[in-house]
């Protein structure tokens, strides 16, 4: 029962989180065009690539060791800094390329410049505010991650609705609200570290090398959850029109309706397999064994229920122009159906600290996802 109310509170939050971008789809597909919407997605699109070479996805050795017993709390706490250190390293080469490609890389990402210049601060705090919420999850706070979750949901959504409605912005009015949202949610986290007493000033080069070494083949595991989730949208902008995926996008945003689940599970999973898989009873490994099945049996029932009422959705809901979505969803939750099962079986590698064989599995994965995308494009 515990287990199946902590999985309904992930849940339910993440419908709502989702409300950022899916309940307020029918303001923004009235008041912005199909292309106003395809640079919001751009914008989203490329964030999304740079997150993990800014953070080397170190932040997972955290998730890995918060359990381990024979690590003392002072250590893990110099642990925790150091990995917390990486992104503000990495981002200053990144500064340094965007400076000198500020002439050429907005046009050949199909940006207008003011886009260009807030990937950096979105890529950042998109990053740490990430990394809290994945430690109130591995650190089964749930409470505090709901509270934060929606409070973030009532600073964006407002706010968004206030610059595009009545400021008169157009995508950018979007970008604004997100950028406002996670900063604020990046300096409560840190209020938050301080009154754990998990941040020191002492760091461990140590450490650093070993969150490097955790992470950096995991970076191939981003980038082809990147290829999976957004390369796409890139073609589509490149090889069709920036209207057209625009169109895409929302039907991406219902189909998303399916990663809610997901990430839901994740959150909820993660924790749950980490501490079974430390005891290592044989009773632990049938709970695991249990919940996974019957995760995935539901999770492919609720695609077939979304792909039936996703007509409905759009004769109701969202503007005609956007109506050519529809053909996209089954198939974008299809694709987010293989994600559950793979990220099942990939918290075990996790565990086992095999991250490279998430790399050879994200060279295969990236290699097949373009070279289709360049067939049937």
């Amino acid at each position: 029962m515990k287990l199946f109310k902590q999985f309904s509170v992930y849940t339910i939050v993440g419908f709502l989180n989702a409300g950022i971008s899916f309940f307020i789809l029918p303001i923004l597909t009235h008041y912005l065009t199909p292309a106003d919407y395809g640079i919001i997605s751009l914008v989203n699109t490329y964030v999304t690539i740079l997150v993990p070479f800014v953070g080397l996805s170190t932040a997972s050795l955290i998730s890995v060791e918060y359990y381990n017993k024979n690590i003392d709390r002072n250590e893990f706490k110099v642990l925790f800094s150091s990995v917390r250190l990486i992104p503000l390293l990495t981002i200053i080469p990144l500064i340094l390329i965007f400076i000198l490609g500020s002439r050429v890389l907005p046009g050949l990402m199909e940006l207008p410049a003011e886009g260009y210049w807030l990937l950096l601060p979105l890529t950042l705090f998109t990053l740490y505010q990430d990394n809290f919420s994945s430690f109130l999850v591995i650190s089964k706070r749930v409470l505090l991650f709901s509270v934060t979750t929606l409070g973030k949901i009532a600073v964006e959504i407002p706010l968004t609705v206030i610059l595009i409605v009545y400021a008169g912005m157009q995508w950018e009015g979007r970008i604004y609200a997100w950028l406002a949202a996670i900063v604020l949610l990046t300096l409560i986290s840190v209020f938050c570290y301080l009154k754990w007493n998990l941040l020191s000033v002492r760091f461990n080069k140590g450490y650093i090398s070993q969150a490097l070494v955790f992470g950096t083949p995991l970076i191939l595991h981003q980038v082809g959850k990147f290829v999976i989730d957004q390369s796409d949208k890139l073609f589509l902008a490149k090889m069709i029109s920036v209207d057209e995926m625009g169109i895409y996008s929302v039907g991406y945003r219902v189909g998303m309706l399916i990663l809610i689940l997901v990430n839901a599970f994740t959150n909820f999973y993660s924790p749950f397999l980490y501490q079974r898989l430390h005891e290592g009873g044989e009773k632990e490994k049938k709970e695991i064994v249990r919940v996974s099945y019957i995760f995935l049996i539901a999770l492919f029932a609720a695609l077939l229920l979304l792909t039936a009422l996703s007509p409905l959705l759009f004769e109701y809901l969202i503007d005609k122009r956007y109506e050519g979505a529809i053909k996209y969803i089954f198939w974008i939750g299809l694709g987010y159906f293989f994600w559950a099962i793979y990220t099942v079986f990939a918290g075990f590698i996790f565990f086992l600290k095999k991250s490279k064989i998430l790399g050879y599995i994200a060279i295969v994965n990236i290699v097949l996802n373009i070279g289709l995308n360049f067939i049937f494009y």
